[in-house]
Parts: structure tokens; sequence; C-alpha cells
């Protein structure tokens, strides 16, 4: 096509005394041209990268030993804080308290046995004592009843000054009873329930299977989820993260601000920050350098999911409240910027125009235009 357009512009250039039919209108094709209204908003600049949302998983697993006896959750179900997921067999925990209690009443039974035993020595080495010192005082200057008197006073207070064996029994009580606590405890450890409301995204074990439990405190989120028994996606917060070049890491830092573009969701401008920076580089196999970079959503949405494409723009300057046009609608001449105007009686004028700051899509109009006005963007420049 543009080479028979050609081909008739220069026809009717060099026949042009004969063939008084060609004219302009003929020989350009139309230009398509756009309109937009001149309006007022932030404009943000910054570094882009593709991300993906990451949503945090959180791992769950029994704390004891035990043989899966039914799980009460499916993947894909909608869980509350403090549902019952699964449930461990509970025979042997429920014999771990039994004989935690029987162990205890033995051992009160030994402090009793002690605590009695004490109580008649402590009445045999008194009656002794008086006794003895009832016949000194009649016979003050007998020198045998004087030592008499001295060596069963001495066993006696040693007596009274010494209680070892109930306060051996008395630890043995406490040991017994901290045991009995502890299989209570594991009794109750039968039951995995979810800590938070969330989805069930994967359940790993079967009835029937014996699970190893994770001892309280172990990060079980740092374990894969095809590990552990169950994996919940957590709500609460949504994760972006995204591969950054060497060349661009050193302009992100720690709670910049950022935004978040999902185009699969048509959702644009989603507000966050950076919460963290990896300084590990990832090489690939071209030799490229990128830092991962995760960031956190301000606010939070349903419809986005573990996985979905993103783009994100790390802010490193944004102009509030100002007049903004696209880039393509900026024209430079005898250097020199102009944008073709509409007017109010719908003619198109060129006007000089003072641009400021750009993101390489819109540019912000420090002079030169007022809100409301009308652009053309394309056509000739007039």
């Amino acid at each position: 096509m543009k080479r028979k357009t050609l081909a008739f512009i220069l026809t009717c250039s060099l026949g042009a005394g004969v063939l008084a039919g060609c004219t302009e209108e003929t020989a350009t094709a139309p230009i398509k041209t756009t309109e937009q209204k001149v309006k007022k908003g932030n404009l943000e600049v910054g570094l882009g990268s593709d991300g993906r949302i990451s949503l945090p998983l959180v791992n769950l697993d029994f704390e004891i030993n035990g043989t899966v006896k039914e799980i009460k959750a499916q993947v894909g179900q909608q869980v509350k804080k403090g549902d019952v997921l699964a449930v461990l067999d509970d025979a042997d925990s429920k014999l771990a308290v039994t004989q935690a209690e029987n162990a205890l009443n033995k051992a009160n039974a030994i402090y009793n046995e002690a605590v009695n035993k004490y109580e008649i020595d402590k009445l045999e080495f008194k009656y002794k004592v008086d006794d003895i010192k009832a016949k000194l005082d009649a016979r003050p200057d007998d020198s045998t009843l004087k030592a008499a008197y001295e060596v069963e006073n001495k066993k006696y207070q040693t007596l009274l000054n010494s209680n070892g064996s109930i306060q051996s029994a008395g630890l043995e009580i406490e040991d017994a009873k901290n045991k009995l606590q502890e299989a209570k405890n594991n009794l109750n450890k039968i039951y995995l329930k979810a800590p938070i409301n969330g989805e069930l995204t994967s359940i790993n074990y079967k009835v029937g299977e014996v699970v190893s439990g994770v001892k309280s405190g172990t990060d079980t989120n740092s374990a894969t989820s095809g590990t552990a028994f169950m994996t919940i996606v957590d709500p609460s917060v949504i994760y972006v993260k995204a591969s950054v070049t060497e060349s661009d890491i050193s302009g992100i830092e720690k709670d910049q601000q950022m935004r978040l573009s999902v185009d699969s969701l048509s959702l644009e401008n989603l507000q966050g920050e950076v919460v963290s920076v990896n300084n590990t580089p990832n090489i690939d196999s071209s030799g490229i350098v990128t830092y991962e970079v995760t960031g956190k959503l301000s606010e939070l949405n349903p419809a986005i999911k573990e996985g979905m494409t993103a783009f994100v723009t790390f802010l490193k300057k944004e102009k509030k409240d100002v007049l903004l046009i696209p880039n393509k609608a900026i024209f430079v001449e005898d250097g020199k910027q102009y944008v073709n105007v509409k007017t109010e009686e719908g003619e198109t004028k060129k006007r000089a125009v003072t641009a400021g700051l750009t993101n390489g899509v819109q540019t912000e109009v420090a002079d030169g235009l007022k809100q409301g006005e009308t652009i053309i963007i394309g056509g000739v420049k007039k």
C-alpha cells in the first residue's frame, strides 16, 4: 500500500500540467488521532520489575508421635482459627495419663509414709529425752545420766532439724505431678487445630499413617508444604517477590514505598512497601545477576491468588496533584516542547508547554496547559 501511494504522488507531481484532477486529499492518507483531557494526578517515578504474588504459608504438624485416626478437613476448605483439622489415635496418650496418675498416687503414699514415720520418731526421741531429763533433775550429780541426756538430746535436735526423707518424697510428688500434666497436655495434642483463619492448601498424610511429632517452638513454617502434615494459606498479608537486576538494586531499600499492578485482575496502583532485600545474588545460565526483593501490600484483596504475575514499581520520586499528559502527546521543534490543543471552536492549535518530571509514560506539565483542556495525540502539527 505504501508503494502504491508513493507512486501516485510522484505521478501527480510530474504531470501536474496535464493531470488537473490530482489533488492533495487523494494523495495523503488520513492520520489517526486520539483526544485526551488534561487531568491532575500523582506522578510516580521509580524502578520497575516483574514480580510474582506470594501468599505466606503456615505449615501444621502434630507435636507428638502417633497414628492418624481422623482427618476432618479437605484441601480447598476455608477453615477458622481453632477448628479441629485432624486427630491422632488416643490409646497411647490415655495410657500415659493413667500411668502418670498411678505414679503420682504412689509418690503421695511414700510421702505420707515418710511424714508418719517422722512424727513417730519425733515422739519416741522426745519421750526418751524427757524421761532422762526427769531422772537427771532428781539426781543432778549423776554423770552417767548427764552424758545420756546430752546424747539423746543431740539426737532429738538432729531429728528436728533434718527431714530429708520428707523432702525427697516431696520432690518425687512434684516430679510425678509434672509428668501427669505433661501426659494430659499430650492427650490434648492429639488434636491438630487451625492457628489462623485461612484456606487449607495441602494434606500430606492419610488415616492410619504414623506421624513424627514436631516439638513445640519449632519453626514449622521453614519446612516445605510437602513435609508438613497440612498447610494453610495465611490471608492476613499479601507479599510480592520481584527479581531486581544488579544495576538497579542499589536504588531499593527496606520500607521503600512501591506500587503494584496485577494485569490478570485489571488492578493498578496497589500500594505497598518493601519488607526485605535479599543480598544473596541469583545468577542465571546467561550470567545475569538479580536479587530478590520482597514487598508487602498495604491492603488485602481476596481476588489476588498465590503465584499471580505482577508488575512492581519501587518508588524513588513522587509528585502529587500535578497536571499529567501522555509522553506521546509531546513533540519537539527547534528545541522547544509543544502539544496540539483542541480549541473551543474544534480547531487544533499547536501550543508551547513546559514539561517537568516524567516516568516514561506520563509527563508533568509545569506550564502551558490547564486542567480540563483537550489535547490531540497524533496527527499533523500546526
